[in-house]
């Protein structure tokens, strides 16, 4: 029994104090790093739509069905997330480019398929709105065509002070451990 209980404690007290430290790491190192989509706005004639409005359009056309942003959606075309910095950040050019499309490289006319100018800088909004989010560097600067070739970029390097909140953790975790493992030793040998 004392064996089973030393198992328990050991187990649980640590799981236990891992909770706060989780959701402490979580919020120092995730919360408010991706931008309110309220905010992100693209303006068309004097209107100005948000990546909200924008996102109902992507949805509307069924982009997902061939493209994906931050790897959700189809892979039959080139992963969106990144697409507004590949243009420079250029809401004309962008929401001209889905108007009219490359028929060439399987990318359909969005405008014979209903899609007018308001709603393709609606979607230039959203895809505005995705190239900001915190994606912790994925998809890569890879190639816009899919050509096969090797990615531009090279991998990140890791770094130790990068890394402060995973070491901290784990420390923290085989002390907490540790501590419960000297505290049963020396209650036996008080019991001694």
């Amino acid at each position: 029994m004392n064996n089973m209980r030393l198992i328990i404690i050991g187990l649980l007290v640590p799981s236990i104090l891992m909770i706060p430290y989780s959701i402490l790491t979580f919020y120092t190192d995730f919360a408010n790093k991706n931008p309110d989509p309220f905010q992100i706005t693209v303006s068309f004639k004097n209107k100005s739509y948000d990546a909200v409005e924008g996102k109902k359009a992507f949805e509307q056309y069924q982009c997902m069905d061939c493209h994906a942003i931050v790897g959700n959606g189809g892979y039959f075309a080139p992963d969106l997330t990144n697409v507004y910095k590949r243009t420079a950040g250029n809401d004309a050019l962008l929401a001209n480019f889905m108007l009219l499309g490359v028929v060439s490289k399987g990318m359909p006319p969005m405008k014979d398929r209903g899609m007018n100018e308001e709603d393709s800088y609606r979607v230039v909004a959203f895809l505005k709105y995705a190239n900001m989010l915190d994606t912790n560097g994925w998809p890569n600067s890879g190639s816009w065509d899919r050509d096969g070739s090797l990615d531009a970029a090279s991998p990140e390097r890791l770094y130790p002070r990068n890394m402060w909140q995973a070491v901290t953790g784990i420390l923290f975790f085989n002390l907490m451990i540790f501590a419960v493992i000297i505290a049963y030793e020396r209650a036996k040998e008080a019991k001694v």
